[in-house]
């Protein structure tokens, strides 16, 4: 007799409700969200919620940003070069009138001496024409006569004479007899000898006094102004 599986009844079993489902537990996956779409995956994300800027800030390097102190310090070092400028447009300046006063005196000083050097030659001049009338006057002092021309005797012994003549009487002038070496005569005039023509001068010296001058090669007495 054969035997018959108990479980090959075809009743139903009832399984009762206190007995747990196994496959379920903290730690299982629920698989589900595999098996779900995409917008039953982001249907709770809508573009209103989604900041992208601050996605995009977390990426990109921060600015840093520059403050003023770049542009004091450029308004500083262009004041300071500004006051270089005018500094040295006001040295340049001081210079400049400076060189001015000094150039406009050392023009007026090259006057000064040009000046000072014609009245040096003027009064050079008006000295040597003093010296030269002074030396006339010692020399019209010095002389004897009555005329204006000064003779002095380079070769004297020449004898006193009335007329202009070796032949003429003899006279004297002065106490004198003779017309000696050094001795200074003022001549009224200068004639030619009587005898002899322009051979030889004589020298009036007052009314009937005359002295031989000598002849052009040889001679006795010459001008003494």
């Amino acid at each position: 007799m054969t035997g018959r599986n108990p479980y090959e009844k075809q009743e139903e079993l009832d399984i009762p409700d206190f007995v747990e489902d196994k496959t379920n537990s903290d730690s299982s996956i629920d698989m589900s969200i595999f098996k779900m779409s995409d917008e039953e995956l982001y249907d709770d994300v809508t573009d209103e919620n989604v900041d992208y800027e601050d996605d995009f800030d977390d990426l990109k390097p921060k600015k840093k940003r520059k403050g003023n102190g770049a542009l004091i310090l450029c308004l500083i070092i262009i004041f300071l070069l500004l006051a270089c400028v005018a500094g040295a447009a006001f040295y340049a300046y001081k210079q400049h009138e400076a060189y001015v006063k000094a150039n406009t005196a050392y023009l007026q000083m090259q006057a000064n001496e040009e000046n000072y050097k014609k009245q040096i030659n003027d009064l050079s001049s008006t000295i040597e024409a003093l010296n030269k009338q002074i030396e006339d006057m010692q020399n019209d002092s010095d002389a004897m006569g009555e005329g204006k021309l000064i003779y002095e005797v380079v070769d004297g012994g020449m004898y006193f004479r009335k007329e202009p003549t070796s032949d003429a009487e003899l006279t004297t002038f002065n106490g004198a007899s003779t017309a000696e070496n050094g001795e200074k005569y003022k001549v009224i005039e200068v004639v030619n000898d009587k005898d002899y023509g322009d051979k030889y001068t004589w020298a009036k010296i007052a009314d009937e006094v005359y002295f031989c001058l000598g002849t052009k090669d040889e001679v006795w007495a010459k001008p003494a102004n």
